[in-house]
């Protein structure tokens, strides 16, 4: 198995990678396993709103290990609510039960602070933080 330069993988169950790198869920478990692996890529707390970002920055580095999911990604266009198990049950039988993922390295990843990221996309007077909350 190649890794990146830091060499630290983990698996992850296969609806974690398929969802995380093709923008669809299709996870029986919701979009935590979304959050997991992208939290252990990163090694951040990643936020809801940076979930479409941080996975777009996944898919090359996945890719760079396992350049076959491209058809995964690629076949990803054809799943909807009816059909997600049967794909998830296809791509479990070619890249097995579990991926091992690596972890992002500083030009895989751009951090930034997750309310300043907000900040860009609605404006800062809709935002709210657990600190404005009066009893």
């Amino acid at each position: 198995m190649i890794t990146n330069a830091e060499g630290k993988t983990k698996s992850f169950p296969i609806d974690a990678v398929m969802s995380t790198i093709t923008g669809v869920l299709v996870s029986e478990n919701g979009i935590g396993c979304i959050y997991e692996m992208l939290n252990w890529m990163t090694g951040d707390s990643v936020f809801t709103h940076q979930i479409p970002r941080i996975s777009r920055e996944a898919v090359p580095v996945m890719l760079a290990i396992y350049p076959e999911m491209q058809a995964a990604i690629d076949e990803a266009k054809q799943v909807n609510g009816d059909n997600w198990r049967e794909w998830l049950t296809t791509w479990r039988q070619r890249y097995g039960d579990e991926i091992a993922v690596p972890v992002m390295n500083i030009a895989e990843h751009e951090r930034i602070d997750p309310l300043s990221e907000l900040a860009e996309k609605v404006s800062p007077d809709r935002i709210i933080t657990l600190g404005d909350i009066k009893p």
